[in-house]
């Protein structure tokens, strides 16, 4: 993988080497179950561990992937809270040998056009594809100077701890905003009457089936809204699939301000999840798997409260308990279901305080879901460009990672 710095190629062979340190395998030995999550390898500790007979000792540092989910980018460096655990050969490890640092050498392999080129390598099932070792160590890649690979790893992580700070606020609005739901289904008893939803909901308007692409709208085009748009619990417009042309005349149900849109058809974790709709949309429509709700009387009841009650975990618990499905990974709702659950309704001088807690919450949310999205791909792009070769940093930062004598630190 040649970038235009022309950088000279190296197997990876000629980077790390393979660990085999043969573990305890007794009963008491500290085994990992990895699992993957995103980017990167998760391992987790399985006293048990599983009934494979060979065992291997694993060290912190050391660069480590999955046989069985390479393909996924499934790659990363034992944490040093995770050394000294053993795990099979599934999972293995390789000590660093040569002119690498293991930070560049991570990002570089867990690229997708990186890892992708394994796929015609890989052997087995779909679901089990796994990249023989000897394969992924005499893939070749371009090694730009160490110390340009530490001021690239540098940059990269500046990036990955201001997009983890970001998450993080990101987490604890939605935590807050969990919380004002719990207390919005926990009303006050003094004037509260318990009502079943077939006496608040006015309608429930439902979408059509329609195939369309994963993309971005193009001005003049129209998009399917996909149950991603919801399932984050805010308003997504932009998770849709771009309408063919000849689907355009099927589609009718449009989101509508100040109503309430939720997953009818989901995986059970998902099915009930539901967003508070704040503005007209005019060129995106609603899938077969989604429900546009209306409240019948604003006067008694506030759209913006309701949703909270239908977000708040209670509810989405009880909306679970009575999907059904032939399927574990898709369940289903019906509207008789859904209309026969009653919760308490408050005065509505309690809704629209709950209701402009929430409006305040959510602009701040969704200006943080923004700024999320626009890091992840400042980062994406930076890390393309600066490990391929096509970006050069300056020398002064890459100095810095030269000692007085002018060789790598």
């Amino acid at each position: 993988m040649l970038g235009d710095r022309h950088w000279p190629p190296v197997k990876i062979s000629d980077l790390i080497r393979e660990s085999r340190i043969k573990g305890s395998n007794g009963s008491n030995a500290k085994k990992l179950t990895i699992r993957l999550y995103g980017r990167g390898i998760v391992a987790s500790s399985d006293r048990g561990g599983s009934e494979a007979t060979n065992y291997y000792v694993r060290k912190a540092g050391q660069f480590a992937y999955s046989k069985l989910d390479c393909l996924n980018g499934a790659f990363g460096i034992i944490p040093p809270h995770l050394d000294g655990y053993e795990t099979t050969l599934d999972l293995p490890t390789f000590d660093f040998v040569g002119e690498v640092d293991p930070s560049w050498f991570l990002k570089t392999v867990a690229r997708p056009s990186f890892y992708g080129r394994f796929k015609f390598a890989a052997i087995g099932s779909r679901k089990a594809n796994r990249v023989p070792t000897e394969e992924f160590l005499a893939t070749r890649l371009s090694l730009p100077p160490l110390a340009e690979q530490r001021a690239i790893a540098e940059v990269l992580r500046a990036l990955d701890a201001v997009i983890h700070e970001t998450e993080t606020v990101v987490k604890q609005l939605e935590c807050t905003r969990t919380e004002i739901a719990r207390s919005a289904c926990s009303t006050p008893s003094e004037g509260s009457i318990i009502t079943p939803l077939k006496d608040i909901i006015g309608s429930i308007d439902a979408g059509v089936s329609v195939g369309g692409e994963l993309r971005p709208l193009n001005e003049g085009e129209c998009g399917v809204l996909r149950t991603s748009s919801v399932s984050s619990g805010t308003f997504r417009p932009d998770q849709i699939k771009v309408i063919a042309d000849r689907d355009l005349d099927r589609v009718s149900i449009k989101p509508k301000a100040d109503r309430i849109i939720i997953s009818r058809a989901n995986t059970p974790d998902l099915v009930g999840a539901s967003a508070y709709v704040g503005s007209d949309y005019e060129n995106v429509y609603l899938s077969d798997k989604l429900w546009q709700i209306d409240v019948a009387d604003q006067s008694r009841v506030c759209a913006r409260w309701l949703a909270l009650v239908l977000s708040s975990p209670r509810i989405r618990q009880l909306i679970r308990l009575r999907a059904n499905g032939t399927s574990g990974s898709m369940q289903n709702i019906s509207k008789s279901a859904l209309l026969s659950m009653s919760i308490g309704v408050p005065p509505i001088a309690f809704q629209k305080a709950m209701g402009e807690l929430a409006n305040n919450l959510e602009t701040r949310l969704v200006l943080e879901l923004r700024a999320l999205e626009q890091l992840r791909r400042t980062s994406d792009a930076a890390a393309q460009e600066l490990l391929s070769g096509r970006l050069c940093l300056p020398g002064s930062i890459i100095a810095q990672h030269y000692d007085k004598a002018g060789q790598a630190a």
